[in-house]
């Protein structure tokens, strides 16, 4: 069973004085307040979670945009998603 994860849209990805940064936008607001700095793979994977995905997906984007191995690149999406789900920053599709 491979989940599909999907970036919720009452978060933006914006550049902020040369930092990648999540806002929460919108009725969002209310809960949750403030932003996440992005690093760039972090970036990459949200970038890429505008369609839904699974965490294999995300991997081999990794890899190909990134001179990582898959067990590196793997554990970093690993990390992010889980990362996500515990702020309600993505749906996911069973």
């Amino acid at each position: 069973m491979n989940k599909k994860y999907r970036a919720k849209e009452c978060y933006i990805h914006r550049k902020v004085a040369d930092n990648d940064v999540l806002i929460s936008v919108g009725a969002n607001v209310a809960n949750f307040n403030g932003y996440i700095t992005l690093n760039p793979s972090a970036s990459f994977i949200w970038d890429s979670l505008k369609e839904p995905k699974t965490a294999d997906e995300l991997t081999k984007l990794m890899t190909e945009e990134f001179e990582v191995s898959e067990d590196v690149a793997y554990s970093d999406v690993k990390n992010f998603l889980e990362m996500l789900q515990r702020n309600s920053m993505v749906n996911v599709y069973e």
